[in-house]
């Protein structure tokens, strides 16, 4: 239990992200520290050479204005020998390593090793465990020499200085550590809370309760756009849902108006004995209620594949012009029995790369419904125009019409203009919806208006290419 305890703990977000940022904080820390480290022991260095370099210019000096080495030495050693910080020593030799003066116990610092440059160098004295920065320069005077001067001082205060350093960097380095731990549990609180709410509200909806959306935290980050985000999703959700449903019940409901049809009359032709006649006209009912309910389960399989773009096009180039005159010829005698003047008052040759059964299938949709809804002795006029990149296909009627309102819904699927139709205008109101993926899948569009005096015009566009 205490280790499964433990492996949730650290798995938190706030917990994660706050070791994350401790420990990069730390590296950052233990980086920073490590340079001002080499930088104080850096300007601690130069700062003793160049008290080495100023006392050996004095030494040289002194011995300059006595004009004697040793006498210049005494009188040196005397203005040095009361320091108490950074004390100096000093020898001079000549340039064979003949020491003319020497300080008290310089022996012990350094041999009498000559480089022969001015340069710079470290020893220690084991005996009394410390450690001496050494000059070491040539030079003459009044023409003699040349000669040698070694300057030497202990290194005591300044290596204080960086042992201190270094005890404070390692004492800050845990109280940081701590100081980052609760700081940045105290700050990740906030996303996490934020995460938490996220959370505790997107349990909470289900199919049944998709209206729930996360509160929007304040401020413009990261999280904000997250939040965003999922109520934009939740937004779709929401509406294909609701898609879903609709489609559900009108499915259900154009289903069981046939059903319902067939049903009756094949109980109605059982209730007592007929003749083969009353028979054969039941069966023939009831096989053109079949062939529509078949023609609907077809049209809605369609809609399904073009809705999971499983649709498959099969491309040609045809004569749209062509295409248009076979609708036309096979809608001409339905026309001419309603008495409705079925006419093509503009046909381009135009060819275009389209699936041909589905464009036939777009123009019989669209000539159907002209058919359907012109009254007797009205009109009906096709054209095919061709633009300069694209191909306009219009079926103008001289019907009902549509009201102005209803033009934007017309092509959705089940949409009815006018629910209270019966009989042979009332169709299942997926017709125009098919049309409509037809134009699209095709790279085109389709449109609906109102015509000045009566009826509507259906425009559709396609590519040339």
């Amino acid at each position: 239990m205490l280790s499964k305890l433990r492996v949730n703990f650290f798995s938190r977000f706030d917990v994660k992200l706050t070791i994350f940022y401790t420990f990069a904080l730390l590296l950052i820390s233990l980086i920073l520290s490590s340079f001002f480290y080499y930088r104080l022991q850096h300007n601690l260095l130069k700062q003793i050479d160049r008290i080495l370099k100023d006392e050996a210019k004095e030494l040289i000096l002194e011995i300059e204005e006595d004009n004697h080495v040793v006498k210049g030495c005494k009188e040196f050693f005397g203005d040095i020998s009361y320091r108490v910080f950074y004390p100096v020593f000093f020898r001079v030799m000549t340039h064979d390593g003949v020491t003319l003066w020497e300080s008290e116990n310089f022996s012990t610092i350094l041999s009498k090793g000559i480089k022969g440059r001015e340069h710079f160098t470290v020893t220690v004295d084991h005996r009394k465990k410390k450690r001496y920065r050494i000059y070491e320069k040539r030079f003459t005077f009044n023409d003699q020499g040349p000669f040698v001067a070694q300057m030497a001082t202990n290194t005591k205060r300044s290596d204080k200085i960086l042992e201190n350093s270094l005890l404070n960097i390692f004492s800050a380095i845990p109280v940081v550590f701590l100081l980052s731990l609760c700081f940045g549990m105290y700050i990740s609180q906030k996303p996490r809370k934020t995460l938490r709410n996220i959370t505790a509200v997107t349990k909470k909806i289900t199919s049944q309760n998709l209206a729930e959306r996360l509160p929007l935290p304040p401020g413009q980050d990261e999280i904000r756009d997250l939040t965003l985000t999922i109520n934009f999703m939740l937004d779709n959700i929401e509406s294909s849902f609701d898609e879903v449903r609709q489609f559900t019940a009108d499915v259900s409901h154009e289903l069981r108006n046939p059903l319902s049809a067939v049903k009756g009359e094949i109980e109605v032709a059982v209730s007592r004995k007929r003749d083969a006649a009353d028979y054969l006209e039941t069966l023939h009912n009831c096989l053109e209620r079949i062939d529509d309910l078949i023609k609907m389960v077809n049209d809605l399989f369609l809609i399904s594949c073009f809705d999971a773009k499983k649709y498959d096009l099969k491309l040609s180039r045809i004569n749209l012009a062509e295409l248009l005159g076979e609708m036309y010829d096979f809608f001409l005698p339905i026309a001419q029995e309603k008495n409705i003047q079925f006419v093509i008052e503009r046909c381009d040759t135009v060819f275009a790369s389209v699936d041909r059964h589905k464009i036939l299938q777009l123009l019989s949709n669209l000539m159907d419904n002209a058919v359907k809804f012109t009254p007797e002795n009205q009109s009906i006029t096709l054209s095919l125009i061709e633009h300069s990149h694209e191909v306009e296909l219009d079926v103008s009627d001289s019907g009902i019409g549509i009201p102005e309102g209803n033009l934007e819904n017309i092509f959705k699927r089940f949409y009815q203009v006018d629910p209270s139709r019966s009989g042979d205008e009332r169709g299942a109101g997926l017709g125009l919806h098919i049309c409509k993926r037809i134009a699209e899948v095709h790279g085109g569009s389709i449109a609906a208006t109102r015509n000045t005096t009566k009826g509507v015009t259906f425009t559709v566009r396609l590519p040339l290419n």
